[in-house]
């Protein structure tokens, strides 16, 4: 099923490309992968659920990013975190997969990294 992403992750994709293009290249986050995504959500362009799990599974790998030295610098994890939505993209990656599929969520959210996504980025630990 295809979805469109909403205009908070793609306002935080749209940032996290501006922000890159600001820095010099050694201090350029994202991969290839990661610019690629936030050009088609930055643009709304229409995703698969395949690539909203993606985006689940980025997520759940770069949460410790956050403890990074120069998050608050916007340094590249910072950056990167963007690329993917930001924090809009993890709750709106959330909703979607409790609607699409909710046995893979329930899933998702009994692993240590799961429940920590849907307590920091979700309302009471809930998805919207």
């Amino acid at each position: 099923m295809p979805i469109r992403p909403p205009a908070d992750v793609a306002a935080a994709a749209a940032r996290g490309l501006e922000v890159r293009a600001t820095k010099p290249p050694s201090e350029r986050g994202g991969t290839e992968v990661g610019l690629a995504r936030a050009r088609d959500l930055s643009n709304r362009r229409v995703v698969s659920f395949d690539t909203v799990l993606r985006m689940v599974r980025y997520f759940a790998r770069h949460l410790i990013d956050q403890e990074g030295a120069t998050w608050s610098e916007q340094g590249k994890g910072w950056q990167a975190w963007q690329l993917w939505g930001g924090d809009a993209g993890v709750r709106w990656a959330l909703t979607v997969m409790r609607r699409e599929a909710p046995a893979l969520y329930e899933s998702f959210i009994e692993t240590r990294t799961g429940r920590k996504l849907r307590e920091q980025f979700t309302s009471s630990g809930e998805s919207q």
